[in-house]
């Protein structure tokens, strides 16, 4: 019997263990997704107690109490935190199989120093162990970043938004690099409440009147600039229903002002006016080198009582089933053959979709015919159009372990530009270690069953450029 997370935790070789302990463990971290608070990080705020570093927005977390039988009050309420702390504690011991055990003992581990398991019978005294340190100035969210070597990390923006605490942390000299991301989900949101209300927030922002397409499209433009302006090296977007058809200017224009009108649209309008932006939205992205990440296929706020009671965002979503691949082969195709395409990264929430999103990727490429070295051709780079990370539902280990295989199979693993958080949580870094860990066995597996010879200059940079070096040329 092996013990539970040791140093070798998921390394089941030799290979594995040389190619994580002395290549992926100490890499830097390029967090190029997640919903961290730009405003917390420039105020270096404290984080104050267990439960608050924890189960503050956590909706992974929130769900599996929830699953426990918790209440709500103790779930997204604010109520007493030791109580709410030791639910979890209560709920986490069931957890077997879930990636939630691991991460919460990798990051008491990484953070605290605490090896033991987390038991309702030691949980008053880790949680006094580790408010201790939660309370003291070495454990701001300034310094938990510097504890997991993050360099760079990419936090999701809204276009209207001032990125007002982005500046303030650009300026003060904070060596982590803190970038805001371009997502335009309230452009692209025409069928819903408040559409109208925010067209006019853009139009205040970009200093024009929104009246006509064309104009949505210039206010667009001048607020991606000024994401640039202020580092801005990704965009977002989250797809959750049919999203591309052929589309015009005077179609999706016509839509547009129907829709300022107050006018209610059909579902193909919907979609036609989507279709379009998003075109003219990669547009942006390419002349502005702008990675396009475009996250498809989550549900969302599916309990209505849930949605009333709590709000959006606290784990009442999960992945849908419809098929968009052959969209998402149109939309590129239309953006590629309008202005050639900007990077990409395509996520998928539901694991069916994952031979035919990785074979997607495959289609398109650098139209690139440049006359390059032979020096050049030995050190490649990678693929133009990325098969994203596990995301979300599928960031556990088989998720991951399944990516792997997928993408390995279907394009270069060499290439792949690694893990994201997608989180909320400042103590959700160590899984970056838990991917690394992962990674590893994968190679080493193939390397212990003879599908891969031992290189080890080769496999070990491999590595440390899926954990760093391939997100840093890719994004940057």
């Amino acid at each position: 019997m092996k013990n539970f997370l040791d140093e070798n935790f998921i390394l089941k070789s030799e290979t594995a263990q040389i190619l994580f302990h002395k290549y992926a463990k100490d890499m830097p971290i390029f967090d190029f997704h997640n919903h961290l608070s730009a405003k917390e990080i420039y105020e270096d705020k404290s984080l104050g107690n267990l439960a608050n570093a924890w189960l503050d927005g956590d909706h992974y977390k929130w769900r599996q109490m929830r699953s426990y039988g918790v209440p709500e009050n103790l779930v997204t309420g604010k109520t007493d935190d030791f109580k709410r702390f030791m639910a979890y504690v209560y709920t986490i011991q069931g957890a077997v199989g879930n990636p939630l055990y691991h991460w919460t003992h990798l990051e008491l581990q990484r953070y605290f120093g605490i090896t033991e398991p987390l038991t309702g019978e030691n949980a008053k005294e880790i949680w006094e162990k580790c408010n201790e340190k939660l309370a003291s100035p070495e454990y701001s969210v300034r310094n938990l970043l510097r504890m997991q070597n993050v360099k760079v990390l990419c936090t999701t923006d809204d276009p209207a938004d001032n990125l007002e605490w982005h500046k303030k942390i650009a300026n003060d000299g904070f060596e982590i690099k803190v970038l805001p991301s371009f997502r335009p989900d309230g452009a692209m949101g025409i069928e819903k409440a408040g559409f109208s209300e925010y067209i006019e927030k853009l139009s205040k922002v970009s200093g024009d009147k929104i009246q006509t397409f064309a104009d949505l499209i210039v206010a667009l433009e001048k607020r991606a600039d000024y994401f640039k302006s202020l580092g801005s090296v990704v965009s977002d977007m989250s797809l959750e229903k049919d999203f591309f058809v052929p589309a015009t200017y005077e179609m999706a224009d016509k839509i547009f002002q129907k829709a300022l009108k107050g006018k209610p649209l059909s579902s193909n309008e919907v979609i036609v006016y989507q279709s379009y932006l998003l075109i003219q939205l990669g547009v942006i992205y390419k002349e502005r080198g702008f990675v396009m990440q475009l996250h498809v296929g989550a549900i969302r706020d599916n309990n209505k009582a849930l949605l009333a009671k709590a709000g959006v965002n606290v784990g009442n979503d999960s992945l849908a089933d419809f098929n968009y691949i052959a969209q998402i082969g149109g939309l590129l195709s239309s953006i590629n053959t309008l202005s050639g395409l900007p990077k990409t990264v395509l996520y998928n929430l539901n694991p069916k979709d994952n031979e035919a999103l990785a074979t997607m990727c495959g289609n398109f490429w650098e139209n690139d015919d440049a006359d390059v070295s032979v020096e050049t051709l030995s050190e490649g780079k990678s693929a133009g159009v990325q098969f994203g990370p596990a995301w979300w539902f599928c960031d556990h280990k088989d998720g991951i372990e399944e990516q792997l295989r997928v993408y390995s199979r279907t394009n270069l693993l060499s290439g792949f530009v690694g893990m994201l958080t997608d989180s909320r949580s400042f103590l959700s870094f160590p899984r970056h270690e838990y991917f690394r860990r992962i990674l590893c066995n994968f190679i080493g597996e193939k390397v212990e069953n003879g599908e891969f010879p031992w290189n080890e200059k080769l496999l070990g940079k491999m590595v440390q450029d899926i954990c760093w070096n391939n997100a840093e040329k890719f994004f940057c």
